[in-house]
């Protein structure tokens, strides 16, 4: 997690907390204004109070609407190659199979899906990879490591 990201979860916890206690006091409000209403309609004149068996229902407060999260802002757009030298940099460090996941984790962010997978066929075709298992359901595909790095090629 990057100290940006960190400082806007942080953000967002903080005003999640300022509207539960907005709420808290707006239902507390309500409660206080139902008891006076009590208070008013059963004093006598002697000023003693009869407080009855059952108090009247407080009406609800309407919950309100939850803080919007605020959209993570775009990842910068790249340079041409640049997300393949990314990823090819990351395959040096990690496990001979492997998936996206831990792919993902070495960049640092999660690139878009569909770009992640566009360099991933590009590295099979290249030799620099290959399916070590087809992914299927809740399982992703997990990927092999060939011989070649992809930057001989390069060369």
């Amino acid at each position: 997690m990057r100290r940006n990201e960190y400082e806007e979860h942080k953000q967002t916890l903080d005003e999640q907390l300022d509207a539960g206690i907005e709420l808290l006091r707006a239902a507390h409000r309500q409660q206080v204004r139902a008891l006076d209403l009590i208070w008013t309609t059963t004093a006598e004149e002697d000023g003693e109070v009869a407080i009855p068996d059952e108090m009247p229902a407080v009406p609800p407060v309407a919950a309100a609407a939850p803080a919007p999260v605020p959209e993570a802002a775009p990842a910068p757009r790249r340079r041409a190659w640049e997300l393949h030298d990314e990823i090819l940099d990351a395959l040096d460090h990690v496990p001979e199979v492997f998936d996206r996941g831990h792919v993902c984790a070495r960049l640092g962010f999660e690139p878009d899906r569909g770009s992640l997978y566009r360099v991933f066929r590009e590295l099979i075709e290249e030799g620099v990879l290959s399916v070590h298992a087809k992914g299927e359901g809740r399982y992703p595909t997990r990927y092999k490591k060939s011989g070649t790095n992809g930057r001989e090629a390069d060369a």
